[in-house]
Parts: C-alpha cells; structure tokens; sequence
C-alpha cells in the first residue's frame, strides 16, 4: 500500500535527477511511495533519465515553466487521502529519512513537516565554505529546513493546493502553517551542494530572499527567526566561528542592498546554482 506520493519539479535537471532518483531508491519497496517527476519546460533529457532510472516513476512533461506550476500538476496524480512529499530534484535523501518524515503528518499530529539539511561544500571556494559554516550558526535552523523537502498530510496538502504562482513554494509552505502544526523530524536528513563560487551563492541567496518577500507581502506571518545578535551572541559562545560568521553576514547584508537597488524578477523564474550541475 502507497504510503505518500513524492513531487519531485524539474527542469532542465539530467545532470541530477539521475542521482537523486537512486538515492531514494536506496532500501525502498516500490510499494512505499508513488515517484512522480515533473519535467517542467526542459530543454535537455531530463525526462528520458528519470525514466531510464526508475521506470516505475510516472514522468510528466509540460513547456509551462514554474516550479510551482509543476508541483501542481504533479499533485494531480497524487492519492488524496495520503501524505505528499516534495523534492527538488538535485537533492540526496534516502527512502529512510522520508518513511521518517512522513510519521508525524500520517498519524496526526503535525500538517507539515520538515528535516535537517546538510551542505556539502568541499568542492566550493573558500568563501562559500565559511559562509556555510556561518550559516549553520543561525537559530533559525535549530527546527530544521523547510528549503527544498517538506512534507504534507493528505488534509495540509488539500489546504495549500494549488500552489500560487510564487518564487518560494517552500516558504509559502512554511508560513502558511502555524510553527505548532509543523513537525521538524531529526531523522530526516538531507544534502543539498553548495554553489563552487561567491557569484552562484549571491544569486541564490538573492532569488531566496526575493521570494521571501513575495510570500510577506501575499500577508502570510513571518515565522520566528534569529537576528543578527542572536547569531553573534552564539560566535560569544564560540568565537572560531567569528570569521565565518562574518562573512555569512556581510554576503546577507549585500544581496539585501542588492535587492533594494533593483526591480523583482518574475514570480515562477527558475533561478538556481548552475555550477553543480554539470554532467560527470
């Protein structure tokens, strides 16, 4: 019997969905979950590889862009009494973690839920190392990351479905339930690659504060996080993360002036890191 149905939006993702999709195959009964990829106005063979991977996967194509376009038409083939999970497509988690996700908001007791992710940053420049290693100093992490894998109950999903056409599903998501209705399960973990150089990590954190302030200005309540001096009192209590720390926030401070001097980009842009995603 089909536990949950796992959304995985992608677009122009050969170079990882590959990878992503045995990850999770990794210990999974092809019974556990119903796989279902959404090849979103790709250009490339992202589509034929998830199919070659995992035949057992129902694979969509559609020339509309937007992630959240794809996650809708994904939810279509969703069963609509169970969990759903949504994935972005160039992240490692195992069928493990997920079965680990899914326990609070199968039995009840959470609408949404969320993991620990872990960067891996060895291959990226040294600026991008410290920056991650001051970001990992943050409060706001302390009950998980909402970025690119949640977790839906079956009554959750049919609250927030369909998605809007928004930049940050992720934080819509996250704001759209009350901190008491969304489980962090440390069990669940997964690695997301850091961007290899400082211009792929300002990009990034400027598309992720960008839709932030989409889903602000739609009224959602902003969900507690940590200021500057709660970041800095942490690096009091461990000053060999002052430098990191530093850079973690000068890199914030100047996407933020960056923002300011110009126009938002278009809600539903694919915006992401290219520089991890090259076929090896």
């Amino acid at each position: 019997m089909t536990l949950a149905t796992i959304l995985i939006p992608a677009h122009n993702e050969v170079a990882a969905i590959g990878r992503t999709l045995l990850h999770l195959s990794r210990g999974m009964s092809c019974s556990d979950f119903q796989i279902v990829v959404i090849a979103n106005a790709c250009s490339d063979a992202t589509a034929a590889k998830a199919r070659s991977v995992m035949p057992e996967a129902v694979v969509l194509e559609t020339s509309k862009p937007g992630k959240c376009n794809a996650l809708n038409l994904g939810y279509r083939e969703a069963d609509p009494g169970k969990p759903v999970i949504c994935l972005d497509a160039d992240l490692d988690v195992t069928a493990e973690s997920l079965m680990a996700l899914i326990a609070p908001v199968s039995h009840g007791t959470a609408r949404a839920a969320c993991g620990q992710m872990d960067v891996q940053a060895s291959e990226a420049s040294s600026v991008v190392r410290a920056y991650y290693k001051g970001w990992r100093t943050n409060p706001y992490f302390d009950r998980g990351k909402f970025g690119g894998l949640f977790a839906l109950s079956a009554e959750g999903a049919q609250m927030v479905f369909p998605l809007p056409e928004i930049t940050a599903d992720d934080e819509f998501i996250r704001r759209y339930f009350p901190a008491g209705e969304t489980a962090f399960v440390k069990d669940c973990r997964f690695v997301a690659r850091a961007p290899l150089d400082l211009s792929s990590l300002f990009n990034v954190r400027c598309r992720s504060l960008r839709g932030a302030r989409e889903v602000q200005v739609m009224g959602l309540p902003k969900p507690d996080g940590a200021s500057a001096g709660a970041i800095i009192g942490r690096v009091l209590r461990q000053p060999s993360n002052l430098v990191p720390v530093l850079v973690y926030l000068t890199v914030n401070t100047a996407v933020r002036i960056n923002l300011a001097r110009r126009l938002s980009g278009k809600a539903g842009q694919w915006e992401r890191d290219l520089t991890t995603r090259v076929v090896r």
